[in-house]
């Protein structure tokens, strides 16, 4: 469960809810939100498809080849990309893989913070 205040939304690692897809459901603001994909294993594919949302990535561990608007490059550990708002890209995990991402708008509503 998230521990609140006035001013944030604190998710403790140990404590994150998992997503339909495994991924960690970090913290959540207003305008952004955060999620930690980790262990995704060599092979997996993300078929192409687009969001409505625009994400950054970092790399922390791992290695994978992003297909975006007809591009294709390789990101490994420390690499870091960007992914716009309604971009076609598809995704495939070279190495086994560890790989942060804020997503903005959050692709998971609004936070809910305090009532004042």
């Amino acid at each position: 469960m998230a521990d609140q205040n006035a001013e944030t939304v604190l998710v403790r690692g140990n404590q994150a809810p998992r997503g339909e897809q495994g991924e960690h459901l970090l913290v959540n603001g207003e305008r952004m939100a955060m999620r930690l994909w980790t262990h995704e294993k060599v092979g997996v594919t993300s078929p192409e498809h687009s969001n409505t949302y625009e994400y950054v990535a970092y790399v922390v561990s791992g290695r994978l080849r992003i297909k975006l608007n007809g591009h294709s490059f390789e990101a490994g550990k420390g690499d870091s990309y960007c992914v716009p708002a309604d971009s076609k890209y598809s995704l495939e995990i070279l190495e086994e893989a560890m790989v942060v991402e804020a997503t903005s708008p959050s692709d998971r509503g609004a936070n809910t913070l305090p009532e004042k």
